[in-house]
């Protein structure tokens, strides 16, 4: 057997090893015609990359994601305040305990998501490349409406929540059947103009969310006019129908109350005081900056440079002698902490199983994209057995996490795709990156205070972060649209959907008032009636269900093909035009005559070549997975 030569590396190749940190550092001027720069130096999947390059590249990873990684912890924990059974201080720390959970959960997935684990049969468990794991937002919304619903029904968070992790362990099952499924059945049930079109609603949902914490906080946001007074007790009315005086067991007064804002540190305001306003603006503005003169790796870190920015304004300014930011809770805050610390009774929530598994089919449609999109921008092959082996593999991951996820109190996980972008800026798509990654993920987790220091950021700064966030999630949704030719059954698909899932988004009360009277139902028919009540009033499962039965209900269409008018001889324009569409094989067919129309000079080529090395890119290594 012939030896393997290893090749020595020096002390200096060990720590450094040979990234350009000139064009990593470097800030930009975007005005000028040498605003162009020359690309870096390419470092494959398996690539070497030093031990402080690999630490830098993974904490840049790791502080690209760690805004959205929060959010849904965040979101999801504040509903705690909700219940009259804690204090302030106890909602506090199950906010707080919510993102330590999610950080370390999020990795140790993400380190079985680049490691990738040989399973029998050509299988594995996890992608094999710089892909990593994080809190799905798409299931916000559920998890938010489902923890509602049964606050107000007079259940405690604590029960709420654990009833929710609880389907949402078992529903994890759903991405580990489909990742054994064949690819062509998933994309026929769930096509880009579906997966487009949920994203969109799922992003619209929580850029309103985004928007009610940048005035100051949901729960004042809801009830900026006021609430209803507090009962006085018995007292005698004039009823205007009768025109008699009549007795009542209790009246209240009128509903006057203004009601201010907490979750800003000391600072009390009404909901979108200037105040609050400017705060979350300032987040909003460095975002801008950070964007325009920004260096490659500040602009991969710019969400976290931004809450950052508006967390220092917010900790340096106060409104009356009171402070935006109070050091109490990370003072109280534990150095250490770990999964389990804080638990919850696991349950199995049944209207909550149908929405989830929805949401698992839509997350499951994200990854492969989320995949292919890492594969591309790791310049290695986007077909064939090598692909299929990751998209089973990253799906698997993302069902055994999500069961993990929810035994260990936290929310449902799913490939994330904020790294591509890393990836493309600093030309790093070396695994070693994705390790260093998950361990600073882990590191941010077990550290107590870091949990808590989260806790402590003024709603109004991190809605100015959660708000840009979340229209990106829409941004995402149009992109997806935008890639799907926009026939009249597109179309029609996406204003039926995203009629009825933005209306019910702006109104969820219309289904869940009078809808469905259920006082005396059995047990039976009012676990049902919760169900459709549930679908009815979330804008996102609605629109979604909507979407999947218009897309297997109408028939396909022929994709008409207009050549632009640049590529267009000057002779033919006074012709009579005629139409052009796409037959089944592929050929471009002419509508007045049926001929096959040549095509390789009208119009250009997008094709990519999977795996081909991108024009001025020096690649490192070679790809063995």
């Amino acid at each position: 057997m012939p030896k393997v030569e290893v090749k020595e590396r020096s002390a200096k190749e060990w720590f450094l090893g040979s990234y350009d940190y000139g064009y990593l550092c470097k800030p930009a001027w975007p005005f000028g015609k040498q605003s162009k720069r020359e690309p870096p130096q390419f470092f494959e999947v398996n690539a070497w990359l030093g031990i402080l390059t690999a630490t830098i590249m993974g904490l840049q990873h790791a502080l690209s994601m760690i805004g959205g990684l929060i959010s849904p912890a965040t979101l999801v924990g504040q509903l705690a305040f909700n219940d009259p059974t804690l204090t302030r201080q106890e909602a506090l720390d199950i906010q707080q305990y919510l993102i330590s959970a999610s950080l370390i959960i999020c990795g140790i997935t993400t380190m079985i998501q680049v490691k990738s684990i040989p399973l029998p049969f050509s299988r594995q468990w996890g992608a094999g490349v710089l892909s990593v794991m994080g809190v799905s937002f798409t299931t916000v919304s559920i998890a938010t409406t489902v923890v509602t619903t049964m606050m107000k029904e007079g259940q405690s968070f604590s029960d709420a929540y654990g009833k929710l992790i609880g389907t949402v362990a078992l529903c994890g099952l759903v991405p580990v059947i489909i990742s054994f499924m064949p690819h062509r059945v998933i994309k026929r049930v769930f096509p880009p103009i579906v997966c487009g079109i949920t994203i969109m609603l799922i992003g619209i949902y929580l850029a309103g969310k985004g928007m009610a914490n940048w005035g100051g906080g949901a729960f004042c946001g809801d009830n900026y006019k006021g609430l209803d007074g507090k009962p006085l007790g018995a007292c005698t009315f004039f009823n205007t129908t009768t025109s008699s005086y009549q007795n009542a067991t209790s009246c209240y007064t009128p509903k006057v109350f203004p009601v201010k804002c907490s979750g800003n540190g000391d600072v009390l305001l009404p909901f979108g005081s200037p105040e609050y306003v400017g705060l979350g603006f300032s987040v909003f503005a460095m975002l801008i900056i950070i964007e325009l003169f920004g260096s490659p790796f500040l602009r991969n870190i710019s969400v976290i440079i931004a809450l950052l920015f508006g967390y220092m304004l917010a900790g340096v300014t106060s409104h009356d002698g009171k402070d935006y930011v109070t050091s109490s809770q990370i003072d109280a805050a534990p150095a250490i902490t770990f999964l389990w610390t804080t638990t919850f009774p696991l349950k199995i929530y049944g209207p909550a199983v149908l929405p989830l598994v929805i949401i698992y089919c839509i997350t499951s449609i994200e990854t492969v994209g989320d995949v292919t999109a890492t594969e591309e921008a790791s310049f290695i092959a986007t077909l064939g057995p090598k692909h299929e082996k990751r998209i089973r593999g990253a799906l698997l991951n993302d069902g055994l996490s999500s069961i993990f996820s929810g035994l260990a109190t936290s929310l449902p996980l799913t490939t994330f795709a904020q790294n591509n972008g890393v990836i493309a800026l600093t030309a790093v798509a070396s695994r070693q990156a994705g390790y260093a990654c998950a361990a600073w993920l882990f590191l941010f987790g077990i550290i107590g205070k870091f949990g808590a220091f989260i806790t402590t950021i003024p709603n109004c700064v991190l809605g100015g972060m959660t708000t840009f966030l979340f229209a990106n999630v829409i941004a995402s949704g149009i992109k997806i649209i935008a890639n799907e030719h926009l026939n009249r059954r597109n179309r029609f698909i996406m204003a039926c959907s995203l009629g009825l899932g933005i209306g019910v988004t702006i109104y969820p009360q219309w289904a869940n008032t009078a809808l469905w009277p259920c006082t005396d139902c059995s047990s039976g028919v009012k676990s049902l009636r919760d169900a459709i009540i549930l679908i009815l009033s979330s804008g996102l499962t609605l629109g979604a269900i909507t979407a999947c039965i218009l897309n297997l209900l109408l028939p396909a269409e022929r994709a008409l093909l207009v050549p632009e008018p640049s590529m267009v001889k000057q002779a033919s324009l006074a012709a009579e035009p005629t139409v052009r569409y796409k037959t089944d094989s592929g050929n471009i067919v002419d509508s007045s005559d049926g001929h096959h129309v040549d095509t390789t000079k009208a119009f250009d080529s997008d094709d990519s070549h999977s795996g081909a090395q991108a024009p001025g890119v020096e690649v490192m290594g070679k790809e063995t997975a």
